[in-house]
């Protein structure tokens, strides 16, 4: 019988308890996804779509072109220049891969896919596992910045990150991508999409496999040791492969201009090898019995009807999600007299679930949204084998029944508004409301916008918060309350942009693993609890400037954060003081393009969970280069090389990272 800390450590996570009383603030601003590069896009900062130089929000915005530059690995490549948005992954590509936004822990930044919610119910705090997603066929990916539980509710403490597949349309458009490198890598993606006034399509699926390299200790310089600090590791394998694969399908169909449908079901599956530094055996540390594997099911159907003249939108959604997750560990499970035997840990989670919104149109008087959603999790774990008394499974669920409204409101054509609040029930728990205001200012005459946002975020408990062998069904929703205000600014028509943002975000009733008087009697090792709070501010900058039209343009940006933990007055694990990145491109020969980005993390706080300890990571640069060239209408050639200055630093102590890598592929088209 493992603690709720060292199980996940043991299966290649590290204790998300400690992760809620350890927040942070705002990553470094990534100008490829810039928001001032990206006024055409649209988006759904307000659950309804709109341009984004119309949103008060703070939020960036992933095109396509992007995702396919960076996604070879899937998604934590492409995100994690996004501004406010860290990750973190222990060991390279399909690792356990955590998601800091704004300063909020895994558990507190709501993931969705084509706006329906996805994350582990049987999960120790619900969150997602980046690693395991595959970036197949996306359209764009949306990142909401700060509390947006008034609109999205639960879990929507640090932000929303919307991942949006393509919706078909026009001719059929086949693609094929193949590509190559470092590490065994090999992956391959074949997509078909099209459509008609009345019906779309789009269907994709995608492939990856890696040998990868051994997570723990790769290319780490200083000596590691293992139980007494004197025994050295044993001899570490020449890899852990990592295989991945998804598809994606989307279909709609409009009988008229004002009904249609739609409907969409989405899969990944992945299996990943990995180190367990904390085994009972020291030989069982590389052990290849160490091993994961987990798939991911999704599906949902999408009805939309303009009735009374297009007075009011309604969208009536039926969706519905399955994760099954299994790890293979050796020597890391227990019976009651503490005998070590090899075991398999099952963690089964499933949501389903419907929501209604309308959105009432009035004319000068703005915007009128409003919605109930309700949505059942329910969560089972096992083990096997199972000794009688040595393991205490998991059958709980929980409904949330959900009402939300916003108003949108535009005044003098310059000043736009929203102000918004949501009341969230949770059967046999706690009712909890939330708000949020925003607001900006659009000088147009000199290309300006100002703009300001402040609202609230709540989290509830998992279901292995509540109903583990640990938990406590009474644990109270988690709170937040967060500011930010800036100023973006276009000079020369268009040429130069920058903005700058202030952000401001407190925590409190944070759930962690510890002794308390809450605890019942047989919780000797301790039980979750409403213990924690936290603070985290900074500032954001952001530049970019065409310095010869169709020729050259850079880009550039930096991030100071201060996260604290209010309890302890220390900073929190895992939060760089200070991150930069710089990006020129190159594209005056037609058709090709380049590409030099060189990134700056400053020392970074960390704990060593096998000595109980916190440690620094040192600072590092890193320098990746990107290229292509069109040959033809159908054919493009590209190629990378990640980390081209061989850079050895560490995002997880002792967790290594890739070395100097070449990858390199052809698209085809038609």
């Amino acid at each position: 019988m493992l603690s709720p800390s060292l199980r996940m450590a043991q299966s290649g996570f590290f204790p998300r308890a400690l992760y809620h009383s350890c927040f942070l603030s705002c990553l470094l601003t990534s100008s490829a996804f810039s928001e001032e590069a990206l006024p055409a896009l649209i988006v759904t900062a307000d659950r309804v779509e709109e341009p984004i130089s119309r949103t008060a929000s703070s939020i960036t915005i992933i095109p396509s072109e992007e995702i396919e530059k960076r996604g070879t690995f899937g998604l934590p490549n492409v995100l994690r220049g996004v501004p406010g948005l860290d990750l973190y992954e222990t060991g390279g590509p399909g690792t356990a891969t955590s998601v800091f936004l704004r300063g909020s822990a895994p558990g507190q930044t709501l993931v969705l896919i084509d706006g329906m919610r996805i994350g582990d119910p049987s999960s120790i705090d619900g969150s997602v596992d980046l690693g395991g997603l595959v970036a197949t066929d996306l359209d764009q990916i949306e990142v909401l910045r700060g509390p947006q539980s008034a609109l999205y509710g639960s879990a929507a403490m640090g932000g929303v990150i919307n991942i949006v597949t393509r919706k078909g349309s026009g001719a059929p458009r086949a693609s094929v991508l193949m590509e190559g490198g470092r590490y065994g890598t090999a992956h391959t993606r074949a997509a078909l999409s099209g459509g008609t006034d009345r019906l779309s399509y789009a269907f994709s699926i995608d492939g990856l496999y890696t040998s990868a390299f051994p997570r723990y200790g790769y290319r780490i310089t200083r000596p590691l040791t293992i139980g007494d600090g004197v025994t050295p590791l044993p001899p570490a394998p020449s890899s852990d492969p990592t295989r991945k694969g998804g598809f994606h399908g989307r279909l709609a169909y409009n009988f008229t201009n004002d009904i249609s449908i739609e409907g969409g079901v989405i899969g990944y599956d992945s299996s990943i090898r990995f180190d367990n530094p904390y085994a009972y055996n020291t030989a069982d540390i590389f052990n290849p019995y160490n091993h994961q594997h987990a798939t991911f099911l999704q599906g949902y159907l999408l009805g939309k009807a303009d009735l009374f003249d297009h007075f009011l939108h309604n969208r009536l959604s039926l969706f519905g999600n399955i994760t099954d997750h299994s790890v293979w560990q050796a020597q890391s499970c227990y019976d009651t007299a503490y005998n070590a035997f090899d075991c398999r840990m099952g963690f089964r989670g499933a949501r389903r679930g419907g929501e209604y919104q309308g959105d009432a149109v009035l004319g000068s008087l703005g915007l009128f949204t409003f919605g109930v959603r309700l949505e059942k999790e329910v969560a089972d774990t096992s083990q096997d084998p199972a000794p009688p008394g040595a393991f205490d499974p998991i059958h709980a669920s929980q409904t949330t029944y959900s009402g939300f409204a916003q108003h949108q409101l535009t005044l003098f054509d310059r000043f736009d508004i929203t102000y918004g609040g949501r009341m969230d029930a949770i059967d046999k728990g706690p009712t909890f409301t939330t708000w949020r205001a925003t607001g900006a200012y659009r000088i147009e005459e000199t290309g300006t916008k100002l703009r300001a946002s402040a609202g609230t975020g709540a989290r509830i408990g998992s279901l292995y918060q509540r109903f583990s062998q640990y938990g406590n069904p009474a644990l109270a929703p988690e709170y937040s309350i967060g500011y930010d205000a800036g100023i973006e600014q276009t000079l020369f028509g268009g040429h130069v942009s920058f903005s700058a943002n202030y952000f401001e975000n407190r925590f409190r009733n944070l759930i962690d693993f510890g002794m308390s008087a809450s605890c019942f009697a047989i919780q000797v090792s301790g039980c979750y609890n409403n213990i924690g709070r936290a603070e985290t501010k900074g500032v954001e900058f952001a530049s970019e400037a065409v310095l010869i039209p169709d020729e050259w343009r850079l880009r550039a940006s930096y991030t100071h954060l201060v996260a604290t933990n209010l309890d302890t007055q220390q900073r929190v694990p895992r939060r760089p003081r200070d991150k930069g990145m710089l990006s020129i491109i190159y594209s005056a020969i037609p058709d090709f393009e380049f590409e030099a980005r060189g990134l700056f993390v400053s020392a970074t706080p960390d704990y060593d969970y096998t000595y109980g300890h916190a440690v620094m990571l040192p600072a590092y640069a890193r320098i990746d280069l990107f290229a292509s060239y069109k040959l033809n209408e159908t054919v493009t050639c590209f190629a990378r090389i990640e980390n081209v200055n061989d850079a050895r630093y560490e995002e997880v102590y002792n967790y290594g990272t890739p070395g100097r890598s070449l990858y390199g592929g052809l698209r085809v088209t038609w």
